[in-house]
């Protein structure tokens, strides 16, 4: 299949500029339809509301958007929202996902505000999320743990998943071909409502083969994964209820490479989550009562690492670490809205979770030496209230104010490995927000806010360390937890014609957790690190009407400092600029019943540079690529729909600043479905 796509490369590139321009052309023709303001509503204040009213920055992307761009991993479809990048940590099929410089284990993941946690990852949870089945994913930008706790200390990302339909029986399929891969995604829904009931139930399989770049294939980069989930609700009156159940298995593989000069491979046969949920909604119970809900949730997490690392002692030994990690969750949520006077909307609520933790380390030799095996079982449990006014005060300004109390235990309860101390850890922290939105003008917003964020250590840092690449990392149970400071003014103005959201921000994080190298090849958690982010984020978009075409710019500005005992240092593999420079065309033909797309981009970013503790700098240099996608919504209801995505369109060498892997060449995206 590669090798077929090889050859007609050059005809997929001018068929689809020319299918384009000829789109574009039939501007001319096509019926011109009635412009109305956007109106998009989220639930980034834990209300539904409108987005151009709530004071944090936040960016939505759509089911929409995910399909038109054949888009096969949550991380994928997020990677143009400003103020995000992407991270694979060598693993290509399993990527993570940072916000303004933090990491991903400091980026919160929720489904349906239900939080998924990892006790025993340094990057943070895994997303294990079939895109199919999502409707929409709210990105919250900033410290949000006053309303979603910890992990949020660099931002939240709420994945919104699709319920039923509107008829008794329906259904949707897709197909997925990445040439890059030369892999298939396959999904198939069934959903539909029959009088007060709604269901959904979602299968989808996906096989990529080793990625193609412009340097030559990436041995061992493949990826495989299943998944299924099911959704049944019941709606009466002001009544919700809903129960569901989700399965994701997933298997990765890693390219090999070497570490000191050694041999190097690790690969991930099984990284599962399976979770069962329910919630019930209770809304305008009285005038002042205005809603009420409750969701829990279990949740089991499975992953199996393998390293495997040869180490020359007079003769070649290899050297096997397998882990086998085993994390349950255990969540509860609750949630008053009170109109506790026409001027103040109020909600507090009070949430629990438990993680359990199950892990076992093997370590193996392919010569006569003695091995080990050794396990640890641990658990943290974390209860927060949390509570937020929503003021509407004179000459229209709106202050919202916001607190969060959390505790925290957490206790390794058994171990056989002598290195480790069996005990317990505790904390509480308060942390607070204050926003304020001013709405004076037609169509203008202008917004600012401060709020604190917090992250209490994990399982894994507390008391159980790592062993990675023939460096050991030991726990520690002194951690204290992160915490920072995040202040942001920003402006949206959104018209029939603009669509302008800009933000500026400064956050300011303490007690940073890394490691400390304290002998050779040996390391330790420790809180010795601090950092000062500055930023710009800025979406702007202009539509020219009759003709829909609309030029638009998303890009971020920022600039992260890194302050330790060893080193103080701007060069922290942050890009100074990166985003997307593009022109879209939409419409419906005045003929037929379809409505046609176009979108051609450049997308890009500046160099970066990261410098450890002991002077030596490292370079990622600038990347930029040219991209053009095509496709079409048709039928009657515009039940089919196709897609064309030609994406590094001059096959452009390059790796992002976060990823370790180099990017795909030149690739196509074809996707085909139905819904019907």
């Amino acid at each position: 299949m590669k090798l077929l796509f090889t050859k007609f490369r050059l005809v997929l590139i001018h068929g689809a500029v020319c299918l384009s321009l000829l789109m574009g052309g039939a501007a001319a023709v096509v019926a011109e339809t009635e412009e109305q303001e956007k109106k998009i509503v989220v639930t980034a204040t834990r209300i539904e509301k409108d987005l151009q009213m709530v004071p944090a920055s936040v960016s939505v992307v759509d089911a929409k958007e995910i399909r038109r761009k054949g888009y096969t991993s949550v991380a994928d479809a997020l990677k143009d929202v400003p103020g995000v990048e992407i991270s694979d940590q060598s693993l290509a099929g399993s990527k993570r996902i940072n916000i303004r410089g933090e990491s991903g284990a400091r980026v919160l993941i929720m489904v349906d505000g239900q939080k998924i946690t990892e006790q025993k990852s340094m990057d943070g949870a895994p997303l294990l999320i079939d895109p199919e089945t999502i409707d929409r994913i709210e990105v919250i930008k900033g410290p949000a743990s006053v309303l979603y706790g910890s992990e949020a200390i660099g931002g939240a990302v709420n994945i919104i998943t699709k319920k039923g339909g509107d008829k008794p029986l329906q259904a949707s399929a897709s197909v997925t071909y990445d040439s890059s891969t030369d892999g298939f995604t396959e999904s198939l829904s069934l959903f539909g409502r029959k009088n007060n009931f709604h269901y959904r139930v979602t299968g989808s399989y996906s096989d990529q083969g080793n990625r193609e770049t412009p340097d030559g294939e990436l041995d061992e980069s493949d990826s495989r994964r299943k998944s299924g989930s099911v959704f049944l609700g019941w709606e009466k009156d002001n009544v919700s209820i809903g129960v569901g159940l989700e399965g994701y298995d997933s298997k990765v593989d890693s390219p090999p490479t070497t570490v000191s000069g050694n041999p190097f491979n690790l690969n991930l046969p099984k990284w599962s989550r399976n979770k069962g949920s329910l919630f019930v909604d209770v809304k305008d119970i009285t005038p002042k009562i205005k809603k009420i809900h409750l969701d829990a949730f279990v949740q089991e997490t499975e992953k199996d690492f393998e390293q495997a690392m040869d180490i020359n002692m007079g003769m070649v030994i290899t050297q096997n670490i397998n882990t086998f990690n085993n994390q349950k969750t255990y969540g509860i949520n609750s949630q008053m809205d009170l109109l506790v006077h026409p001027s103040h909307y109020l909600i507090g609520g009070y949430s629990y979770s438990r993680d359990t933790l199950d892990a076992d380390r093997q370590i193996g030799f392919s010569f006569m030496l003695p091995g080990s095996d050794v396990f640890y079982d641990a658990g943290i449990d974390t209860h927060a209230l949390f509570l937020q006014d929503e003021w509407v005060l004179p000459r229209d300004f709106v202050l919202t104010l916001g607190g969060r109390y959390t505790w925290v235990a957490s206790e390794l309860d058994e171990t056989n490995d002598s290195a480790a101390i069996a005990g317990r850890t505790t904390d509480s922290h308060p942390v607070f927000s204050a926003g304020l939105t001013w709405s004076g003008i037609d169509h203008l917003t202008l917004r600012g806010m401060v709020a604190q964020g917090y992250r209490f250590p994990d399982l894994n840092k507390l008391f159980i360390g790592t062993r990675h690449g023939g460096a050991v990392t030991l726990p520690n149970q002194d951690l204290d937890p992160e915490t920072s400071n995040n202040f942001e003014i920003g402006a949206r103005y959104n018209t029939n014609n603009w669509n302008i959201d800009l933000a500026g921000f400064v956050n300011l994080a303490e007690d940073y957790i890394t490691t400390q190298t304290i002998g050779t090849n040996l390391k330790q958690f420790a809180n010795v690190d601090e950092a000062r982010t500055y930023g710009i984020e800025a979406h702007m978009a202009y539509t020219f009407n009759p003709l829909n075409l609309t030029p638009y710019i998303t890009g971020t500005w920022m600039r992260r400092k890194f302050e330790s005992e060893d080193l103080t240092t701007w060069k922290t593999n942050t890009p100074k600029f990166s985003g997307r420079l593009g022109l879209r065309w939409e419409n419906d033909l005045k003929n037929h019943p379809a409505t046609v797309w176009s979108d051609v981009w450049m997308r890009g970013a500046t160099k970066s540079e990261d410098e450890d503790s002991r002077g030596n700098v490292t370079e990622n240099a600038a990347w930029q690529t040219a991209n053009l996608a095509v496709g079409s919504d048709f039928g009657r209801d515009r039940q089919y729909h196709v897609s064309l995505n030609l994406n590094n369109i001059f096959d452009h060498s390059y790796s992002t600043a976060q990823n370790s892997l180099d990017e795909p060449g030149f690739h196509a995206v074809l996707r085909v479905g139905m819904n019907f």
